[in-house]
């Protein structure tokens, strides 16, 4: 159960940390290390200055003494000799140079001549994603870039593994909501991903719970009606409620409202004599909803707590079953509607959940042949598609083999 769902999980997480924990930065404590070539080149300028600049002065003041002796000698000089240095020149070089290091003492028109650029070159994707990294404090911080590739991984996964694309997108978008700008020790990485898939897996699954045993003490006979499409395991699911109920110290009766199938109500009929629970049936191509109603005054009459009612597989395309199945909920009204889905069908059951849903309502879920599913998806999209709470799944092929769904107790398992 969730085999395959668990693998890829893991998979993925472990992508996102390497991919984090790869970046390997050079920096001072409470620093940002980003520098340009420009800083750089101005640090080393500044080291070298204190042995600069005293030879320069002192080329200049020769200079200048070297001009007053030539004008004394020649008051007429039209031309300097050539490759001779001037003091002017002398001067805008020590101006170009105080420039780069001293900018707030001397200002110059003359331009910094910028070092020859080199050839432009494709950077790798490791390179870019080293980039997008910087560090604070010695911590990480993730730019929406730099996971921008494993949340596609991610997702593509999750559809693999049976989750619909809403829910894959939301369960993604939570991870990269919650992780870009974010900062991270290197050793709180792995544990930093994990626990935001843990949160967003959490806020799909965690609906409003429902405590089937509480809640069928509510009212006497307590009504339980359960639709899903065909061969979806109504009627197994049906018997193993009754099996929970009577464990619980409940009595039950159970209502053959499937007519549309002769075997259905056989079928049924075998379930409540291996459980010791009556079953109130009719004739094949009865009415059903004259057959559940039937079922609730035969347990007002016994005084019976709980009354289990089946009814036929049908597709929301199928017209005169769900007007059949809204004249049921009409004459009987039943205090909890619960959908059965096959968790073999994967994406499937999101659109038949949603019928269901959008038809006559859906309370609460029960995920069939779970212990067959090594996907799982499944459960994950049908809660997040209707947001209604999944109550049990079925694990095995026992009576006893109906798990009550803890969100948590799932997730911690997909994670471990």
């Amino acid at each position: 159960m969730f085999g395959f769902l668990k693998k890829k999980l893991k998979e993925n997480i472990e992508k996102i940390t390497k991919r984090v924990e790869k970046v390997e930065e050079e920096t001072e404590p409470d620093k940002m290390v980003v520098k340009t070539d420009t800083e750089r080149e101005i640090e080393e300028f500044k080291k070298e200055k204190p042995k600069k600049l005293p030879s320069l002065r002192e080329k200049i003041l020769k200079m200048k003494k070297r001009e007053e002796l030539e004008k004394a000698e020649k008051p007429e000089i039209k031309e300097m000799p050539e490759k001779e240095e001037t003091v002017r020149e002398v001067e805008k070089e020590e101006v170009r140079e105080m420039k780069i290091g001293e900018t707030e003492k001397t200002e110059t028109k003359e331009k910094i001549e910028e070092p020859p650029k080199e050839p432009e070159r494709k950077e790798t994707l490791e390179e870019k994603s080293k980039k997008k990294f910087f560090t604070i404090g010695g911590k990480k911080v993730i730019e929406e870039n730099d996971i921008e590739d494993l949340l596609w991984d991610l997702q593509v996964s999750l559809l693999e593994s049976d989750v619909a694309l809403e829910t894959a997108e939301k369960i993604c978008g939570d991870l990269k909501k919650n992780l870009v700008g974010k900062e991270m020790k290197k050793n709180e990485i792995e544990n930093v991903v994990k626990e935001n898939v843990k949160n967003s897996l959490f806020n799909i699954l965690d609906q409003k719970p429902i405590d089937l045993l509480k809640e069928v003490e509510k009212k006497k006979p307590y009504v339980i009606l359960f639709l899903g499409f065909n061969g979806s395991g109504k009627t197994t699911a049906i018997a193993r409620v009754a099996y929970l109920l009577k464990e619980n110290g409940l009595t039950v009766n159970m209502a053959a409202g499937d007519t549309w199938r002769a075997a259905a109500i056989n079928q049924l009929e075998k379930h409540g004599q291996k459980l010791k629970v009556p079953v109130v049936k009719h004739d094949y191509g009865a009415d059903a909803a004259a057959v559940i109603y039937d079922a609730v005054k035969h347990a007002e009459a016994r005084n019976i707590d709980v009354v289990l009612a089946d009814t036929a597989g049908r597709t929301h395309t199928n017209v005169n079953l769900m007007k059949e199945l809204e004249k049921i909920i009409k004459v009987n009204k039943p205090d909890l509607k619960i959908l059965i889905i096959d968790s073999l069908t994967g994406n499937d059951a999101v659109e038949q959940a949603r019928s269901f849903e959008e038809t006559v309502g859906v309370d609460g879920i029960i995920l069939t042949k779970m212990d067959v599913n090594e996907k799982g998806g499944a459960a994950l999209s049908v809660s997040h598609a209707i947001k209604k709470p999944i109550l049990f799944i079925g694990t095995g092929q026992e009576y006893k083999d109906l798990e009550s769904f803890n969100p948590r107790k799932i997730i911690q398992s997909l994670l471990e």
